[in-house]
């Protein structure tokens, strides 16, 4: 990325950043200044948002956007700030909006569902969602949602509000889902949030696990101190993680691997089984 500042453009930047209320003006001139585009991960696999690596707003987790052939599908939705931005992306890759026909929710935190209303808005794409989190993507309380946690934690400002969204289909643990080319598989691992899922895409032996929050590359897990997220449901339902010779692994925030993935998996296995904590999110503290 070819970027020289100076005074003047950086004033200038900060000036377009902070005017969002301009909408679709603002997204072109912020891709005008940074040559902001998606990243494709592998073939069919693109991330389309991501506030780690400033692909959308920064409170977004990582938004995967999956071509199956027939159609696209999303994987998560963001915060729900500046939605345009992930529409955007995906425009930018060549594919039309209203092609995505499925927008497959992990879990209900503000970073990965608040986005659903907005998108679902925009391109009248289903909703899917385990049941637990589909209760909460329509009704949930800021305290069922963990969102009066994370706003003390400096997470989301204060007076961010969550858009609730009307699920239209609610999935189960072990349930399979026919998408195109892909056989996607639903792997619902309580923990992180009561009612988390993971989704396995298989095609011609090569499988991804979109694994949300619930592990992550090296095998930290997402365990927090909100409601919903429990270190004994991980321990009770993290086996369901096991012999999946998972290839890729793409989480909900953080790096991912395109090889190997099982090895983070079973290593978060491994650890649950210890005495101690687990490692978790990026902390992969020792324990003597």
């Amino acid at each position: 990325m070819d970027i020289k500042f100076t005074a003047t453009s950086f004033l200038s930047i900060n000036l377009i950043l902070f005017h969002r209320a301009k909408g679709e003006n603002i997204i072109k001139k912020r891709r005008e200044i940074f040559h902001l585009d998606a990243m494709k991960i592998i073939e069919d696999v693109y991330m389309v948002g991501s506030g780690q690596i400033r692909l959308s707003n920064p409170m977004d987790c990582h938004v995967y956007l999956v071509d199956y052939g027939e159609g696209l599908a999303l994987i998560d939705a963001g915060v729900g700030l500046e939605t345009e931005f992930i529409i955007e992306n995906i425009r930018e890759e060549g594919y039309e909006v209203k092609d995505i026909r499925y927008l497959l929710l992990t879990h209900c935190h503000a970073d990965h569902a608040g986005g659903c209303k907005r998108i679902k808005e925009l391109t009248n794409c289903k909703v899917v969602a385990t049941e637990f989190e589909a209760t909460l993507l329509e009704r949930g309380t800021d305290e069922e949602l963990g969102l009066d946690v994370a706003k003390r934690s400096g997470i989301y400002p204060e007076n961010y509000v969550f858009p609730h969204c009307r699920p239209d289909r609610v999935v189960r643990n072990g349930e399979e889902i026919e998408l195109g080319r892909y056989r996607v598989k639903v792997i619902e691992v309580p923990g992180h949030s009561k009612g988390s899922a993971c989704y396995l895409f298989s095609r011609e032996g090569y499988r991804i696990l979109f694994s949300s929050d619930v592990v992550f590359f090296d095998g930290t897990i997402g365990l927090g101190n909100w409601s919903g997220s429990s270190l004994e449901d991980y321990r009770r339902y993290i086996h369901r993680l096991s012999n999946l010779a998972v290839d890729a692994l793409l989480p909900g925030h953080f790096l991912w691997t395109l090889k190997d993935g099982q090895k983070h998996l079973d290593k978060a296995i491994e650890n649950l089984k210890l005495a101690w904590v687990p490692p978790a999110w990026q902390h992969r503290h020792p324990h003597f």
